[in-house]
């Protein structure tokens, strides 16, 4: 079971609209949730805004997960201080989060924008043979690094920049590449796919899911363990992102 305090705000001109709205989202969440509304208040400046912090309980890591999506909300984790998943749960969870997003930008035509950063100095015949050794990849491991596979679409001028730039990207974010593999499409230039074997910490996983819709992302471990941090991370991050990309889609509207 995991157990959540979460903030949940609504806001706009009209104070009216403001109440029925959070009214609303406090019955849905009240009537499909084990919750309760612990406090509520309100405040009136330039807008109207109306806050209510609720608890929240569930039965498995993927209503959780439900929950940050739909609703958005800034979570603080009560409980547990550890959770141990399997690795079809998470596989199954990594899937359900990449066609959310990928779903979501297709409706609403807007998403993340991944820059590619250069780096003409890496060594690809280093990543394509396998760069980190057993030893290496054992201390990322203990260090509490995950081993996962991700299948991602490329293009760009030919195999080499596209991979330079991409294992260059992801090592920036503290992603480490141990191998490559690519499939050309193209006749000329690169246009295929990448397969890369990484390690990666948990929060990681799911940034990757949603910023860059791989075709395909799973973890090599037997189980994944995820402290009280990794959990509450996770929903934050995942939350936070839908609620740029909803903001986003408002104003493209305007």
């Amino acid at each position: 079971m995991i157990k959540i305090s979460a903030l949940e705000e609504v806001r706009g001109n009209s104070k009216e609209l403001v109440v029925k709205e959070f009214k609303k989202l406090t019955e849905e969440i009240l009537k499909n949730y084990k919750a309760k509304l612990l406090y509520e208040e309100e405040e009136e400046n330039e807008l109207y805004t109306k806050i209510g912090e609720f608890e929240v309980e569930f039965n498995n890591f993927k209503e959780y997960i439900d929950f940050c999506l739909k609703y958005t909300p800034d979570v603080e984790v009560l409980k547990p201080d550890k959770l141990v998943l399997d690795v079809k749960e998470v596989n199954d969870i990594l899937s359900y989060i990449i066609v959310f997003f990928r779903e979501f930008i297709n409706k609403y035509r807007i998403g993340f924008n991944v820059i590619m950063k250069e780096n003409i100095n890496l060594n690809v015949e280093e990543y394509k043979k396998g760069k980190l050794g057993e030893e290496e990849i054992l201390s990322y491991l203990n260090e509490g690094y995950v081993r996962a596979k991700i299948v991602l679409e490329g293009r760009g001028k030919d195999e080499e920049t596209v991979l330079r730039n991409l294992i260059y990207t992801l090592e920036e974010d503290n992603i480490k590449v141990r191998k490559v593999a690519t499939i050309n499409e193209a006749e000329k230039g690169f246009e295929g796919f990448v397969g890369l074997d990484i390690l990666c910490k948990p929060l990681d996983l799911f940034i990757l899911a949603y910023k860059y819709l791989p075709v395909a992302l799973s973890i090599e471990e037997e189980k994944l363990k995820l402290s009280l941090s990794d959990i509450q991370d996770i929903g934050n991050e995942l939350g936070g992102a839908i609620f740029e990309l909803s903001h986003a889609a408002v104003r493209s509207l305007f």
